[in-house]
Formats: C-alpha cells, sequence, structure tokens
C-alpha cells in the first residue's frame, strides 16, 4: 500500500502561516520576555514543558504559588 501524501500547501496558507510566526504570538512573547528577569523566564519555560510533557499532575502547584 502506497504511503499517504502530504497535501500541497497552498501559497496563501503558507503566508498566513509566516506571518503568524513573525508577527502574532512570537511577538508577544519576546515582549513578555522583557518584563521578566532571564531566571524567571527559565523556570516559566521548564513549568511549561512540563505541563506539557507530563500533564496537569506533574506540575507542584503548591510551589507554584508559594503556598509550601
Amino acid at each position: 500500500m502506497a504511503a499517504k501524501r502530504r497535501p500541497r500547501q497552498t501559497k496563501a496558507r503558507a503566508e498566513a502561516e509566516t506571518e503568524i510566526l513573525e508577527k502574532g504570538r512570537w511577538s508577544q512573547l519576546r515582549a513578555n520576555d522583557r518584563l521578566h528577569t532571564p531566571a524567571e523566564n527559565q523556570t516559566a519555560r521548564q513549568r511549561c514543558r512540563q505541563l506539557l510533557t507530563g500533564g496537569v499532575d506533574a506540575v507542584d502547584w503548591l510551589e507554584l504559588y508559594e503556598q509550601k
């Protein structure tokens, strides 16, 4: 059985994706990075990665909200 091919990306869709990456969420991320210290940003990235890979139970919410 032949492997399925991904549909070709249209020029309009490619341009829209490029615009989103250049101007959309990433620009806001860069702006937010300037609001915090590098250590705070690093900790937030680690926590986000932990949440994405392990789910809600992987994050220590008490420590996050300084309730320990």
